[in-house]
């Protein structure tokens, strides 16, 4: 089901409920979800954290059920399913630097910061001006 790429629907409490998972051969069979992300062979960012996104919502389930010793192997899955099947577009898209890149997000504190700054100089020059002309 392509409408089921997304983390809402992998981390629905009922979905969650459905793993049977009791053992790290449990957390294996999970890679067949994993690669479904790609299955309609479009690979992006969105994509890449929606499979991240699942294995956390999957980390925290298994903590809830006492499964934590699953955690890692899930993690080994992930890691597994990306090398395998997404290195090339990883090292294409330049890795983290790319991630980084891609959602980087403006310092809209720092821009606000530089606005005031620059309102308080020129009321400060201003005002400076308006006392000396007296």
């Amino acid at each position: 089901n392509a409408s089921c790429s997304r983390p809402a629907c992998f981390s629905s409490p009922g979905m969650l409920r459905k793993l049977d998972i009791k053992n790290k051969d449990d957390v294996k069979s999970l890679s067949r979800v994993m690669v479904h992300v790609f299955s309609d062979g479009v690979t992006n960012w969105g994509r890449i954290v929606t499979l991240i996104s699942f294995g956390a919502f999957v980390a925290k389930h298994l903590k809830t059920i006492n499964q934590e010793s699953c955690i890692e192997p899930l993690a080994e899955s992930i890691t597994d399913v990306l090398v395998r099947t997404k290195r090339d577009w990883l090292v294409k898209q330049r890795g983290w630097d790319g991630f980084v890149e891609f959602f980087h997000v403006e310092d809209l504190e720092g821009g606000i910061r530089n606005v005031l700054l620059a309102f308080a100089c020129v009321a400060g020059v201003g005002a400076g001006l308006a006392y000396l002309i007296r």
